[in-house]
């Protein structure tokens, strides 16, 4: 009975550990918007003029070739929601891209498994079963990635709505594999426009 408890939690700390991976490779998407704005409105979009002057804060992002990426993914999630591209636009789109370097800490406790003990006790001997564990601590350090979308008014040029994707940065990947990573936080960012509103 005590074997059989000691493995289903061995087996919960896999499934919480799979879990715990599986959690940060989400995208955390944060919006906020203009109150006042009549999201209904809009219709067609374009991108603000002079938008591809990217702000560089990060040598990982800091390319042509993720501006054409970035640009695209976003022309192609607004079309799918139903927009269009216009020369008359309702609202530009713009973006910005930014990189923080962040440190992970975790802490594990790390079971090697269970064997004879031998022990004293008032007077008498007894022996049983023991758990052997000890605590691991793992330190990372990696980037972290966030993608910028705003929404600005085209005869005001004031913001009114504005969606924050970030995500944790993978150290190396193929061209196929970062068009994906991007559509995905693309998708998710716009994925909250227009705001649900009383209007």
């Amino acid at each position: 009975m005590k074997a059989k408890y000691l493995v289903n939690k061995k087996g919960y700390l896999v499934a919480l550990f799979s879990l715990v991976l599986t959690a940060c490779s989400t995208v955390s998407v944060s919006t906020d918007y203009d109150q006042s704005a009549d999201f209904s409105a809009l219709k067609g979009f374009g991108w603000l003029p002079e938008s591809a002057k990217v702000e560089k804060e990060s040598a990982y992002l800091n390319n042509r070739i993720m501006d054409v990426r970035i640009t695209k993914a976003v022309n192609q999630q607004l079309i799918a929601q139903g927009f269009a591209f216009s020369s008359a636009p309702d609202f530009y789109v713009n973006y910005s891209v930014t990189s923080e370097n962040k440190t992970d800490i975790r802490t594990y406790d790390n079971y090697s498994g269970y064997g004879p003990s031998w022990g004293w006790g008032a007077g008498y001997g007894h022996r049983g079963m023991s758990l052997s564990a000890h605590s691991e601590t793992r330190i990372e350090e990696y980037q972290q990635g966030s993608l910028v979308v705003d929404v600005i008014d085209p005869t005001s040029l004031e913001l009114i709505w504005r969606g924050i994707g970030s995500k944790r940065l993978p150290q190396s990947t193929d061209a196929a594999d970062m068009d994906k990573l991007v559509g995905q936080i693309v998708k998710s960012i716009l994925a909250k426009f227009p705001p649900k509103t009383n209007k």
